[in-house]
């Protein structure tokens, strides 16, 4: 493993360890955030429609999804300019 990292360039070792990155805080984030989700539709709210709780919490998720890469790009490219 450690002749593989002396191998690659510098930017697929950065890519490598952006895309590692985010998938860890993905798992970190989303993981909560799917049981806080249907904690409150399903025991709050009393949702029982499989469908609506699935299209509800797919579309909170991607936003925040959304984000949070946004945010993990950003601060790959700023670090990357230095």
């Amino acid at each position: 493993m450690l002749y593989f990292l002396r191998v690659m360039s510098k930017s697929s070792r950065e890519i490598h360890k952006e895309t590692a990155i985010t998938i860890f805080t993905g798992l970190l984030v989303n993981y909560p955030l799917n049981l806080i989700g249907l904690f409150i539709l399903i025991d709050k709210l009393q949702w029982t429609n499989s469908i609506h709780i699935g299209t509800t919490i797919t579309a909170y998720m991607t936003l925040i999804a959304y984000t949070r890469v946004y945010i993990i790009r950003r601060y790959f490219h700023k670090h990357s300019q230095t």
